[in-house]
C-alpha cells in the first residue's frame, strides 16, 4: 500500500458512482447538497483512513481545514509553518518508510506510538491543510458551512444523506446537471464568437479564422496526410489546458521540462500526427490552411471530447479554442 499517496489524496467525491437513479435526499435546503457531500467525504477519509492508520487528532485536523478553507494561507503547528510550497515535502518528510514501517507494527501492536505529541498535531495539521488547499481547486462550487458540517456529521456519526443517497447525487450531478450546463455556456460562447470579424462556420458547426492563410499548394487533403504543427489549446475561459509553445506552457510544466530535458528549455517543441488520429475539429480545421499557415479553431464539443470531457480542464459538453501553426505537411 502507496500510504503517502492515499493519505495525501483528496476523496472529493465517491469513487464508484451508484447505477440507481437519482433520489430526493431529505436536507434542509440552507445545506448546499454538494458541499455537505465533499464534506462527508473528506470526514469519511478522515475516520475510515487517516485516524485508524495514523492516530492522529481529529481536532487539529477540523481546525485546520476550518481555519483554511479555500485559501492558501500558512499555518504554524509546534514550530512548523506549512503552505501550499511545502506541504508535500513535509509529507513525504513525516510520512517517511520509517513511519510508514511503525504503522504497520502497530496494526499488529496496539502499544508502538507512530508520532510523539509534538508530530502528531503537526502531521494532523498537514493533513488538514492538505484538504484546504485541495478543496480550492475543487471542479466545483463548495460553500464553507456545508462542507464543514458535513465532515463534524460523519465523525459524530449523524450523517444527513446515506452512502446511497450521496452517490446518486453525485452520479445525477456530474452525468445530467453538469453536461446541460456545460453546453449551454458552450452554445452562448460559440454564438458570440460567430459573430466576431473573419469568423466562418462550417457545415459540421466547426468556426474558424485564417490568421494567416499559408502555401494553399501544400495542404492536408485527406484524414491520412501527417501535419507538424505549433498549438495552444484553451477552455472558453482562456485556461490553456495543452500546448507545445515555450511561452504558453503552464509554471508546473515548464519546471518538469527543467528537471527532465532541460535541452528544451525556452523552446518550442514541434508535434507530428496524422490527421485521422485527433479531434474530429482538428482533422477537418487542419485542411482550411496551407503550410506555413496560421488557424484560429473554435471547436463544438461534438467535434471535441464530447459529453465526457477530457482530464480536469475539459468538462462535458466544453467547447474548445486553438491557436494552430502549420508547419509542415506530409501527404499520404
Amino acid at each position: 500500500m502507496n500510504m503517502k499517496k492515499t493519505l495525501l489524496t483528496l476523496l472529493l467525491i465517491c469513487s464508484t458512482f451508484a447505477a440507481n437513479a437519482m433520489r430526493t435526499a431529505e436536507i434542509p435546503e440552507k445545506i448546499d447538497t454538494l458541499s455537505y457531500i465533499t464534506g462527508q467525504q473528506i470526514g469519511h477519509a478522515i475516520e475510515d483512513q487517516i485516524i485508524p492508520q495514523l492516530r492522529l487528532d481529529y481536532n487539529t485536523i477540523f481546525a485546520t481545514i476550518d481555519a483554511n478553507f479555500a485559501k492558501h494561507n500558512a499555518i504554524t503547528v509546534e514550530g512548523v509553518t506549512i503552505t501550499p510550497e511545502n506541504i508535500q515535502e513535509l509529507g513525504l518528510k513525516y510520512l517517511s518508510q520509517e513511519c510508514q514501517q511503525r504503522v504497520i507494527e502497530a496494526m499488529n501492536d496496539s502499544t508502538i506510538e507512530i508520532f510523539n505529541a509534538t508530530d502528531t498535531r503537526v502531521v494532523s495539521a498537514l493533513m488538514g491543510a492538505d484538504f484546504a488547499y485541495r478543496l480550492k481547486d475543487a471542479p466545483f462550487p463548495v460553500e464553507k458551512s456545508s462542507v464543514m458540517l458535513g465532515i463534524e456529521d460523519t465523525h459524530n456519526k449523524k450523517e444527513k444523506l446515506t452512502l446511497e443517497q450521496a452517490n446518486n447525487f453525485i452520479n445525477h450531478y456530474f452525468t445530467v446537471v453538469i453536461p446541460q450546463q456545460k453546453k449551454k455556456e458552450s452554445d452562448a460562447w460559440l454564438a458570440d464568437v460567430e459573430k466576431m470579424e473573419g469568423v466562418v462556420k462550417t457545415e459540421s458547426g466547426l468556426l474558424y479564422k485564417i490568421e494567416v492563410a499559408g502555401d494553399m499548394n501544400v495542404k492536408a487533403v485527406k484524414d491520412e496526410d501527417v501535419v507538424k504543427v505549433l498549438y495552444t489549446g484553451c477552455t472558453k475561459s482562456g485556461k490553456v489546458f495543452d500546448t507545445n509553445r515555450w511561452n504558453f506552457m503552464p509554471e508546473a510544466r515548464q519546471e518538469m521540462v527543467k528537471s527532465h530535458n532541460p535541452e528544451l528549455v525556452g523552446k518550442d517543441n514541434p508535434i507530428e500526427f496524422p490527421l485521422d488520429k485527433v479531434i474530429k475539429g482538428w482533422t477537418e480545421g487542419m485542411k482550411l490552411v496551407g503550410k506555413g499557415g496560421r488557424i484560429s479553431l473554435w471547436i463544438p464539443a461534438e467535434l471535441a471530447y464530447g459529453e465526457r470531457g477530457a482530464g480536469q480542464d475539459i468538462g462535458p459538453n466544453e467547447a474548445l479554442y486553438f491557436d494552430v501553426e502549420l508547419l509542415d505537411v506530409t501527404n499520404k
